[in-house]
């Protein structure tokens, strides 16, 4: 899977992991709403490569188009 790592995809990955920080999630927790394992989403937050289909996710998360309910529905 092709990963980005671009200045907006940092940026998007820093907001992300600011966002859960303040959420008081745990990695698992936030992450898996985008269909992320905990491994990965550590990678994601200190390296800031995201997979693409997961940037794509996280933007229209982050910019209020989709919602949490939007995300792994079978997982609620």
């Amino acid at each position: 899977m092709k990963l980005l790592n671009t200045s907006a995809v940092r940026e998007a990955a820093h907001q992300a992991t600011r966002l859960r920080l303040n959420l008081k999630q745990s990695q698992t927790e936030f992450w898996s709403r985008f269909g992320i394992s905990q491994a990965c989403a550590s990678r994601i937050e200190s390296t800031c490569q995201v997979p693409a289909p997961v940037y794509i996710l996280l933007r229209l998360y982050l910019n209020g188009f989709i919602q949490e309910s939007d995300l792994i529905p079978h997982l609620r």
